[in-house]
């Protein structure tokens, strides 16, 4: 004869106390997935950001090595009419007819260290080495103005040809000499912040 008697069966209880390790086990892995995925995000972050900090360093690196190729352009060229200048006043020879002067026009671009500025690409680079970038730039924005003053005061000069040589030589040459101490400090920012000394001596003054 059968037995008859039901068969008790575990309570809830029971059933989560047993269950409990595995539980347990797969809340882990899924912690340790969450936190190997996060992990994982933030590195690929850490990644782009330097890559990105590394392609605006290049970009100003490439834009400062532009202006050192037009600021030693331009030293040959002050270094010309400095020594235009000087012959108009040695007061031991005929004052000449006339002084050709060709200043030109140095284009130094700023736009990459804009750009920079402008995107937080820049927070992941060296602070000192951004800090000796502005005071290169500041330099740079200061040879402009003088450069743009010089050439007005070129166009400015007058046709009178009873205003001579020397009195025009007198006019330019403080002008010519600052631009030329400016252009000097120049090339001297840009190697340094290069590393890579083109052996140009800076123009004598």
């Amino acid at each position: 004869m059968s037995d008859t008697r039901a068969i008790p069966h575990p309570s809830l209880r029971a059933r989560l106390r047993e269950k409990l390790p595995e539980i347990l086990i797969e809340a882990a892995s899924v912690v340790v997935a969450l936190l190997l995925a996060l992990a994982l995000n933030g590195w690929n972050e850490r990644r782009q950001e330097n890559e990105r900090a590394a392609t605006v360093r290049a970009s100003i690196l490439a834009e400062l090595r532009e202006n050192r190729s037009e600021i030693h352009d331009a030293q040959t060229r002050l270094e010309a009419i400095t020594a235009v200048l000087e012959a108009a006043l040695d007061e031991t020879k005929p004052e000449p007819r006339e002084l050709k002067i060709n200043l030109g026009l140095s284009l130094l671009s700023a736009a990459a260290w804009h750009a920079a500025l402008a995107t937080q690409a820049s927070q992941n680079l060296d602070f000192e080495w951004l800090t000796r970038i502005a005071r290169i730039h500041e330099l740079q924005d200061a040879y402009l103005r003088v450069q743009g003053t010089a050439l007005d005061q070129l166009g400015a000069l007058p046709s009178d040809p009873t205003v001579g040589a020397r009195q025009v030589a007198r006019a330019l040459i403080p002008r010519m000499a600052t631009l030329s101490q400016l252009a000097d400090g120049l090339a001297h920012g840009y190697d340094e912040a290069l590393d890579e000394p083109s052996g140009r001596k800076p123009a004598s003054n």
